[in-house]
């Protein structure tokens, strides 16, 4: 009876250390997954850091005011007067562009593609 007892944990004594080997591998492999992460986010981080210092660079006025300088027989700007700034409420409603929803014939469903607004 001792021998079984003894197989049987010694059974046990195998079983639990090929489960912690498999934990282990698993967490060495999640630690790994998530290095791999922290890395890609590093680098967009990066990315976004060098996009905002290039958006800081493109938007200098000196910059800005050379190029309107420059192209300006082109783009005929003009300075931006006050009455052009409004509130959302000052808006026209966007006309709103209705599908057809019957057949293949043109006169089926709505007329046509014609412009609607809706408030």
């Amino acid at each position: 009876m001792g021998r079984y007892l003894n197989f049987v944990f010694i059974l046990l004594v195998v079983a639990g250390a090929a489960a912690v080997y498999d934990m282990k591998l698993a967490a060495t492999k999640s630690a790994s997954h998530v290095s791999e992460l922290q890395r890609e986010i590093d680098a967009e981080h990066e990315a976004i850091r060098l996009l905002r210092a290039e958006w800081s660079t493109l938007n200098q006025p000196d910059r800005l005011q050379h190029l309107v300088d420059r192209y300006n027989e082109y783009l005929q700007l003009q300075p931006l007067e006050v009455k052009q700034i409004v509130t959302l409420d000052e808006l026209p409603p966007r006309p709103v562009t209705l599908e057809p929803i019957g057949g293949k014939e043109p006169m089926s469903g709505y007329a046509g593609a014609t412009a609607a607004v809706i408030r």
